[in-house]
């Protein structure tokens, strides 16, 4: 996280999340994702949602992440909510086990 963020944002950073109560990663991750204290934003259907593509035998592997997470390294395609959803459901991406962006494209049942 230190390559992310210079050292007089990781100090604002580190006083936020202990206010907060939670981990570091977990404050900026909620930040990213928009949400602090159970607060979700309404416009989430206008996030972006990074693909990264792993080349494997067989085939390619499309692994869906959502902004905030650290495994995309910049310039991947990304998706609008919608796109994202559909393709989603129809198994043309897996989801990210880091980040689990399926916590917001899912139908809770």
């Amino acid at each position: 996280m230190e390559t992310l963020f210079t050292s007089e944002e990781l100090v604002r950073i580190e006083a936020a999340a202990q206010e907060c109560g939670v981990s570091l990663r977990d404050w900026v991750r909620d930040v990213v994702l928009q949400r602090l204290k159970g607060e979700w934003r309404h416009d989430l259907e206008d996030a972006v949602w990074p693909v990264t593509v792993h080349r494997r035998p067989g085939g390619s592997l499309h692994e869906l992440h959502h902004a905030g997470c650290w495994v995309p390294r910049g310039g991947e395609e990304t998706l609008t909510t919608a796109e994202a959803r559909a393709r989603a459901a129809d198994y043309e991406v897996r989801f990210c086990d880091a980040c689990e962006p399926e916590r917001f494209l899912v139908p809770f049942d």
